[in-house]
């Protein structure tokens, strides 16, 4: 029996009583199909929820874990600081060796090869 297009009927008063059904058979679907479906659904929005919840788990533990290396690196600077000890090099975050600058590489070879030996290679 085909129910697609008909009326759903019921009692009179009924609010779906003038609704159309709009189901169609489908050969050869299983109920089985569509629980796997919804089951294979339900698995993957569980697997995308958990790596998310894992995702922030970190990314709160992250945060803490730079609070508390902010709060120990502001008492030890106020410690040393009422000490009346340098606090600079160690606690400001920024790379305590400078780099040295150096001559362009232009210039040194110009200083090992002189330019008469070079005219003398170059000309025709």
């Amino acid at each position: 029996k085909q129910w697609y297009q008909r009326r759903v009927r019921g009692k009179k008063g009924s609010y779906y009583h003038d609704d159309i059904w709009s189901m169609k058979y489908l050969p050869r679907f299983k109920w089985a199909h569509l629980t796997e479906k919804l089951a294979y659904d339900a698995a993957v929005r569980r697997k995308r929820l958990q790596t998310e919840l894992s995702q922030v788990k970190r990314e709160t533990s992250f945060f803490l874990e730079q609070v508390d290396k902010k709060k120990q690196i502001t008492s030890i600077k106020r410690k040393r600081e009422e000490k009346g000890q340098s606090v600079e090099a160690e606690t400001s975050g920024e790379p305590s060796a400078k780099q040295r600058q150096l001559a362009s590489t232009a210039s040194k070879k110009e200083k090992t090869l002189p330019g008469s030996i070079l005219s003398s290679v170059f000309t025709q």
